[in-house]
C-alpha cells in the first residue's frame, strides 16, 4: 500500500470518528436537555410535597375517616329509631299530611322519611297524597320525570306580550325552573324558545344552566364536576311536537 492509500484510508477514519463525535454531541445535548428536564419537574414535585405536608392532609384525613365512622353509627341509630316509630310516625302523618312537620315532629329528616315510608307501607300509596311530596320527589329524584306528562298548554307558544316578560325574567337571572313553572311551561319548551330567540345557541349556554341542572338531575346525584351539557332537551320538545301532530 503505497502513502496516497494510506492518507486516503486515514482520511476516510477521520471522516468517520468526526461523524460519530458530531452525532455522540447531539445525543449528548438531548440527554443533558431531558436531564434539565426531569430536575425541574423533580423540583416542582418537591414542591407540591412540601405543600401538602405543611397542609397536614394525613391529619386531617385522619378527622375526615374518624368523622365518617360517627356519621356512619349516627346513621344506623337514626334509622334504628325511625323504626322503632313507624307507628306513630305513620299515624302522625296520616294527621298533618306533611313530611317536613312528621320529621320535624320526630327529630329526623324529611328525606330520610322519603325513603322508609315506601318500605313501611310497601307502596308509594301515601307519599302521593302529601302535601310536600313534590317538593322532596324533585329534590331527591330531580325533574326530568315531569318530560314524561304531556301537557299541550305548556308546550304552546306564548304570546308577544307575554314572551317579553318571559325573556325579561331570563335576563334578570331569574332561575330557568322558575320561569318555566312562573308561566306554566314545560323546560324543554322554555330551552326551545330561548334558541329559537337566539338567547343561546347551545342549552348549556343559557344563564343558570349549572343551577338548572342541580335540579333536573336532583339535588343528591348533582356533581358540579361532571355535568351533561347536552341533554338534547330541545330535541326533545320538536320530537313531542311531531308526536303529537301525527296523533
Amino acid at each position: 500500500m503505497n502513502n496516497y492509500d494510506i492518507i486516503t484510508c486515514l482520511k476516510k477514519e477521520l471522516d468517520s470518528l468526526t461523524e460519530q463525535n458530531d452525532f455522540l454531541l447531539r445525543e449528548n445535548d438531548s440527554l443533558l436537555l431531558e436531564v434539565c428536564n426531569y430536575e425541574k419537574r423533580l423540583d416542582r414535585l418537591n414542591k407540591a410535597y412540601k405543600e401538602l405536608e405543611q397542609q397536614n392532609y394525613p391529619n386531617k384525613l385522619a378527622i375526615l375517616q374518624e368523622e365518617y365512622i360517627k356519621l356512619q353509627k349516627r346513621c344506623g341509630q337514626k334509622e334504628c329509631l325511625i323504626n322503632n316509630f313507624a307507628c306513630e310516625i305513620t299515624d302522625y302523618l296520616n294527621e298533618c299530611n306533611s313530611l317536613t312537620e312528621t320529621a320535624r315532629k320526630f327529630n329526623c329528616s324529611p328525606e330520610e322519611l322519603y325513603y322508609c315510608i315506601p318500605e313501611w307501607d310497601d307502596c308509594n300509596e301515601r307519599l302521593y297524597g302529601l302535601d310536600d311530596y313534590n317538593i322532596y320527589r324533585n329534590k331527591l329524584e330531580g325533574r326530568c320525570h315531569e318530560l314524561d306528562k304531556y301537557d299541550l298548554k305548556k308546550m304552546r307558544t306564548p304570546e308577544q306580550a307575554e314572551l317579553d316578560l318571559i325573556f325579561t325574567d331570563y335576563n334578570n337571572n331569574l332561575g330557568l325552573y322558575e320561569i318555566a313553572d312562573k308561566y306554566n311551561l314545560l323546560i324543554t319548551n322554555l330551552f326551545r324558545l330561548l334558541k329559537e330567540h337566539k338567547l343561546i345557541e347551545k342549552e348549556s349556554d343559557a344563564i343558570g344552566y349549572n343551577d338548572f341542572y342541580r335540579e333536573y338531575i336532583s339535588e343528591s346525584i348533582y356533581n358540579k364536576y361532571d355535568i351533561d351539557t347536552d341533554l338534547k332537551l330541545i330535541d326533545m320538545f320538536y320530537r313531542d311536537i311531531k308526536l303529537y301532530n301525527n296523533n
